[in-house]
């Protein structure tokens, strides 16, 4: 019998493929070699089962944390944004779908954004920081920046495989450079 997790991880593979409607109990069972009565009694319901998916599809290799105390801030920033970079890409499929039906199912938004809204609230934390030592201007929006290289972020992975060409530069680079236009914007002392 299909353990609990393999459950959750073709629930969240066939929302992803197929959306809400196309998401039957049948299918699911199906694909997961188990009867329909089997996921009734494990999770209640469908809207139970579709919703646990995908939030646990979203928080997902989100275990990347940035420092407690910041030191190379565009380094630091860099390998956080470019591991949350990924981590949106591989979950590209369940993100659109969500997006699509968020009107219809706005209980969706949540599950789909705790993950970034996880990495929010680190990116918070870690401007906090380096802002109460002195390395961020003191009168620097810290939640404008914050939101501004979450977006970012999130639009070059979402972007890449629809807009080819839209991006001339690999992930890497691009987040480089946005994280670079963040720092001197946020007034961090000494750079160019």
């Amino acid at each position: 019998m299909a353990t609990r997790e393999a459950l959750l991880d073709v629930t969240a593979r066939l929302y992803a493929e197929h959306g809400w409607r196309g998401t039957t109990t049948r299918r699911i069972a199906e694909a997961a070699g188990i009867n329909e009565v089997t996921l009734f009694r494990q999770f209640g319901s469908k809207e139970t089962l579709l919703l646990e998916a995908i939030q646990q599809a979203s928080c997902e290799g989100e275990a990347t944390r940035l420092p407690d105390v910041p030191g190379a801030m565009v380094d630091e920033l860099v390998s956080w944004a470019v591991t949350h970079h990924g981590t949106i890409r591989s979950k590209s499929g369940i993100i659109r779908t969500c997006l699509a039906e968020w009107e219809q199912r706005p209980g969706l938004a949540p599950q789909a954004c705790s993950g970034g809204a996880v990495a929010f609230i680190d990116l918070m934390r870690y401007f906090g920081a380096a802002q109460a030592r002195g390395m961020i201007a003191a009168d620097a929006s810290i939640e404008a920046a914050g939101m501004m290289l979450i977006n970012a972020v999130f639009m070059d992975a979402m972007t890449r495989d629809v807009m080819p060409g839209a991006q001339p530069h690999s992930p890497e680079e691009m987040i480089t450079m946005y994280v670079e236009l963040l720092i001197r914007g946020l007034g961090q002392p000494g750079a160019a």
